[in-house]
């Protein structure tokens, strides 16, 4: 069951807050990039992917998942300031 927060719970008007990742409201990016991925996936590569940018590591690119994710991981951090 979607709580308060979940990216399915309802539309978030504003972006999270600067200097704040937030990985459900990124969902929606990859869902739309990506359409045969589920929402469950899309949450879990966005994880990982702000995980390996955290940690400096190269994402891999060998899946379109993971390398969209890194991706979007990517325009959030330079937009968000995270």
């Amino acid at each position: 069951m979607a709580g308060p927060t979940d990216w399915v719970s309802g539309e978030r008007v504003f972006a999270p807050p600067k200097g704040v990742l937030d990985v459900d409201w990124l969902v929606p990016a990859l869902l739309e990039a990506l359409p045969g991925v589920t929402p469950a996936e899309a949450r879990s590569a966005l994880a990982a992917a702000w995980t390996d940018h955290r940690s400096a590591r190269v994402p891999d690119r060998g899946d379109p998942l993971r390398a969209r994710a890194a991706d979007v991981v990517a325009a959030a951090v330079q937009a968000f300031g995270a």
